[in-house]
């Protein structure tokens, strides 16, 4: 049995707090989706804050796939995330070669995102379609190869989409944001988003 033909099953080993094991392969990022939405919407968070979530959490779940694809490894995705009352929080751990740093969103513009949603949202995502449209990669999908259209926006709608975005990095049992003088052998990113605050 291949990493890819291993089904993806919620694990909560406490309340308010979940863990999913997936092989990178993006059929993980229906499964996780899936499962993340519900433990939101049993959780009491809106459609828009779900949909806010969701957007980030499948790009950071892209990301991880396509940067274990890149290193040609086959290692176990883990996605653990905690709903604390109005905080989620989440961590995606890959072993891949780390997530690359991108230009972040300027705060004006994470700002006015926020201040005129529905307007710049509905820009925002027009950006991203327009820049999807651009560059496909070959990403597993059920095992076989299958073009995928390429963000290569990650941590821009990551960081316009949460309230705090954190890019760590692990390897010879080691986790550093900026890591000096160890092997670098994937990357953590930390998620947060706070629903009192997106009223």
């Amino acid at each position: 049995m291949t990493a890819s033909e291993v089904l993806p099953y919620l694990l909560t080993p406490s309340v308010g707090s979940y863990a999913m094991f997936l092989p990178p392969d993006m059929s993980s990022v229906k499964h996780f989706r899936t499962e993340l939405k519900r433990t939101l919407e049993d959780n009491g968070f809106s459609s828009d804050n779900i949909m806010q979530i969701e957007l980030a959490a499948d790009e950071a779940l892209t990301n991880a796939v396509a940067a274990n694809v890149s290193c040609h490894c086959d290692e176990t995705i883990i996605c653990r995330w905690r709903i604390d009352a109005a905080k989620f929080t989440l961590y995606i751990l890959d072993y891949g070669s780390g997530l690359s740093e991108e230009s972040s969103l300027p705060d004006n513009d994470k700002e006015l995102l926020r201040s005129n949603q529905s307007q710049c949202f509905s820009n925002f995502l027009d950006h991203i379609k327009n820049h999807q449209s651009r560059k496909p990669d070959t990403l597993p999908y059920n095992g076989s190869g299958q073009k995928h259209k390429n963000m290569g926006k990650g941590l821009k709608i990551i960081n316009a989409m949460m309230d705090s975005v954190k890019v760590m990095f692990h390897g010879e049992g080691m986790v550093d944001e900026a890591p000096a003088g160890f092997k670098v052998m994937g990357s953590i990113i930390a998620l947060e988003y706070d629903r009192s605050k997106h009223l």
